[in-house]
């Protein structure tokens, strides 16, 4: 079966850090405005269901950690590659028109 998510790994690996069980997630997702249910949860989890960007917020929301997070680490190192260099970018923006 080919996945439909990149994410449900990491979504496993936080529920068990906390000792959750889906039914635990699911009803946290739930308490945050995501409508999911524990069947959803397994099916995110194995990779078979796609992920919506209301899950995605609930599962920042329930689990108290950055969107990126939810992701691959290789998707984690690309964005943190991304932002220095769009920080270096717009250093350089603000040096070059700053009044002097």
């Amino acid at each position: 079966m080919r996945r439909r998510n990149v994410i449900g790994r990491n979504v496993a690996r936080l529920r068990y850090e906390r000792n959750w069980t889906q039914e635990i997630l699911a009803a946290q997702l739930q308490c945050k405005g995501a409508n999911v249910t524990r069947d959803m949860v397994a099916k995110i989890e194995s990779g078979y269901t796609k992920i919506s960007d209301e899950w995605l917020l609930g599962l920042h929301k329930v689990f108290r950690i950055q969107i990126v997070l939810l992701f691959p680490k290789d998707i984690q190192e690309l964005d943190a590659k991304f932002a220095r260099r769009a920080a270096s970018q717009s250093l350089k923006y603000r040096s070059r028109h700053a009044k002097g």
